[in-house]
């Protein structure tokens, strides 16, 4: 068996050498030359798969270790008869820190910003709208729901119009990229949508760059310099717009999905699809590890806000801002090579469930339950000093 793979996927030696030939490549630069005589290919997002790749290959099985599959003419491997896998809701719990990250960073940087009271608008309840919801609920903000395939699945609870969701103060995007149907998502936010945001709102896209168009956003934003634009996907990525950057107040390279724990769960869901699609068995040494645990100081403060004393410790935990500045560069410019450097360096993000937070420096008024019945809802183990085991 000959398995074709980009060689950015994680554990991808370790866990189909034992069943073949296996070819690692960089997932942009696969080409039609390397699948032709190969059994199965493994992508991510970066690799488009289509007749041009695929019209002289064998090929019985194509995996992509991501939610999204507009990189994939899937008419196209459903005529072929080749198996389609996809890794679905995996990186959702990763991509919902994100957003709660970045709030955090706008928070800290303009104390003006009141980002907890909500209601905050999600666009798309998939498994990425879905997890956002919840963290969000447990933080007691609300939030104003919008998905019209998805709002018969859940009667309990309240869907609006875009156009109702896009008064919020807070707007976040999770929809995939559709160009056809009842309700096509490419170019979505146009002029009228963008101009119904309120003042000193904060919109977020971390789902597909094309749901937005650069021109159109970027015409806004010189208008509305008053309106907080975070941008982790971007029209024409790898390749972004520089005067666009230059525009937005926090932009990332396509990675509000990464998080080791993500990236492990998409690897491993494609590879139960692979042994079950060829009827193989891994033949590996199974060894079950515990999940990370990672001490964390909490650097001593004044506050003794629970909701900004939460914002703190977000960016602190996942500090977007550092990745924002890599992205703009120092005299460097932001262009392909280093959109996908920063995406391929950044390999130690680790969700909130990983750490133990240690509050020692910290006073008992600002431990309050409030912050500690947040912080533990939203998956952190928390200690007040250097006693527990590991720290």
């Amino acid at each position: 068996m000959i398995i074709v793979a980009d060689a950015n996927i994680v554990d991808v030696t370790d866990t189909y050498r034992q069943h073949g030939e296996l070819r690692l490549l960089n997932g942009r630069e696969i080409c039609a030359r390397d699948v032709a005589d190969a059994d199965a290919l493994l992508v991510r997002s970066i690799t488009r798969v289509n007749a041009e790749l695929l019209k002289d290959s064998p090929l019985r099985f194509v995996a992509t270790a991501t939610s999204g599959t507009d990189h994939l003419d899937l008419a196209y491997l459903r005529s072929r008869g080749i198996q389609v896998c996809d890794a679905a809701g995996s990186n959702a719990n990763a991509v919902a820190e994100y957003v709660l990250c970045v709030l955090a960073q706008l928070s800290v940087r303009n104390a003006a910003l009141d980002l907890g009271k909500g209601p905050v608008g999600i666009v798309g309840f998939g498994h990425v709208g879905q997890a956002l919801y919840r963290k969000l609920s447990a933080l007691g903000i609300s939030c104003c729901l919008c998905d019209p395939f998805m709002e018969n699945d859940f009667p309990q609870l309240a869907f609006t119009k875009l156009e109702e969701v896009m008064a919020c103060p807070v707007v976040s995007l999770h929809t995939p990229l559709t160009r056809e149907g009842s309700h096509p998502t490419f170019h979505m936010l146009n002029a009228a949508m963008l101009s119904r945001l309120p003042r000193n709102a904060v919109l977020i896209n971390a789902a597909r760059g094309e749901l937005l168009a650069t021109d159109v956003l970027s015409s806004f934003l010189r208008e509305r310099r008053d309106v907080h634009v975070v941008l982790d996907c971007w029209e024409g990525e790898p390749q972004i717009d520089i005067s666009l950057l230059n525009l937005v107040s926090l932009g990332t390279p396509h990675i509000a999905g990464y998080s080791q724990q993500a990236k492990r769960a998409a690897s491993q869901s494609n590879y139960r699809d692979f042994l079950e699609f060829f009827h193989l068995q891994d033949a590996r040494q199974q060894t079950h590890g515990g999940s990370s645990d990672l001490c964390r100081d909490m650097v001593a403060t004044t506050e003794t806000d629970p909701w900004r004393l939460l914002m703190q410790i977000l960016q602190q935990v996942f500090y977007v801002a550092d990745i924002d500045a890599r992205l703009r560069g120092s005299g460097e410019g932001a262009n392909a090579a280093l959109f996908d450097r920063i995406r391929r360096e950044l390999g130690s993000r680790q969700e909130f469930s990983a750490y133990t937070l240690v509050l020692d420096h910290w006073t008992e008024q600002q431990r309050s339950p409030q912050l500690l019945t947040w912080l533990h809802a939203l998956g952190f183990a928390v200690t007040p000093g250097h006693t527990e085991k590991g720290c």
